[in-house]
């Protein structure tokens, strides 16, 4: 069953003049393309006050974006009349501590933590439009706007096609339905030009990200059907990149043969590292990562764990296991 966007958010984009829009940090492609394809409409619909936040840097490979140098990395001074959480479904994932604004709505398609229901973030909310079965940020975007009946031009459909693009991998994904691929090819029809566009994501990256990926892929190993490679700090150092430069790493180690499960470990802090997941289909990863206080979907997840390299592999392949011989009962 289809998830309805909430009159309540159609409402509140309606009736209210100011608007800042927030994604999560470290932000990809469909976090970006979302946040700009939505600004971008309500402009179009004629809200005058429309500002777009990110925690972190636009990642390179995305600066082509209409309207990327619109992003601003603090929140302004200013009261906003509602901030809209876009591919991230709580301020805990936006970086920051407060928004700034009078009421809160979430667009977002990642499942909702088991606690939501008493959590005070999610109490106080004033729409939503959530839907994990969504290929993409960008489709519930897109929907949003099509119930608006905003006309798509060019630069927002660069965006969506964008964020539809990386979220379903190249449209390789299993997530590429008969909908996502509807709705790529009418932002196509609008003017997104395919090529150019991954031609920016996926043929054009920085040397050094590129020397990066070499010593992550000096790390590679595989065992028990598990494949994971790992990224440091030093390696950060040497090759003067961050973590934006290495958001794809971890469908690196998911090519390999008879792998069912691909990790990539990032280090954060001296204790502290980002541990991704993504799954050929025989385990569910968004579970995994819950156990550690992240979260995602079925087949793509993340969290943060504490502790040296060796202490976090150990309980994370320990998890992983578990969840693969479960899935085999």
């Amino acid at each position: 069953m289809k998830t309805k966007i909430s009159s309540d958010l159609l409402n509140l984009i309606r009736k209210n003049d100011s608007f800042l829009i927030v994604g999560h940090v470290n932000p990809e492609g469909d976090s970006i393309g979302s946040s700009l394809a939505f600004a971008l409409g309500l402009k179009k619909f004629g809200k005058k006050y429309v500002h777009v936040v990110s925690k972190d840097p636009v990642p390179e490979n995305l600066n082509f974006l209409p309207s990327s140098r619109m992003i601003q990395h603090k929140i302004p001074k200013k009261k906003y009349d509602v901030a809209i959480l876009i591919d991230c479904n709580h301020i805990e994932r936006t970086g920051f501590k407060e928004l700034n604004a009078g009421r809160t709505a979430v667009i977002d398609h990642h499942v909702l933590p088991e606690n939501a229901g008493s959590s005070d973030f999610y109490t106080s909310l004033s729409a939503s439009f959530i839907d994990p079965d969504a290929a993409a940020a960008g489709l519930l975007v897109y929907k949003v706007l099509s119930a608006l009946k905003i006309t798509f031009d060019r630069n927002m459909a660069t965006n969506l096609y964008t964020a539809l693009l990386v979220d379903t991998g190249g449209f390789r994904y299993s997530n590429a339905t008969p909908e996502a691929l509807k709705v790529a090819s009418e932002m196509v029809e609008s003017g997104a030009a395919p090529w150019d566009i991954s031609k920016e994501l996926y043929e054009n990256n920085p040397y050094g990200a590129m020397k990066l990926q070499g010593l992550s892929l000096s790390t590679l190993e595989k065992k028990d059907g598990i494949a994971w490679i790992t990224v440091t700090r030093a390696m950060f150092r040497k090759t003067g990149t961050g973590a934006e430069d290495c958001e794809e790493f971890v469908d690196l180690p998911r090519k390999i043969k008879d792998i069912e499960v691909a990790i990539f470990f990032r280090q954060d802090g001296n204790r502290s590292y980002k541990v991704s997941f993504r799954s050929k289909g025989k385990a569910n990863v968004q579970k995994i990562a819950r156990i550690f206080g992240g979260g995602g979907h079925v087949a793509a997840a993340g969290c943060m764990v504490k502790g040296n390299l060796k202490e976090v592999q150990t309980k994370v392949f320990r998890a992983v296991r578990k969840a693969l011989k479960e899935n085999k009962k």
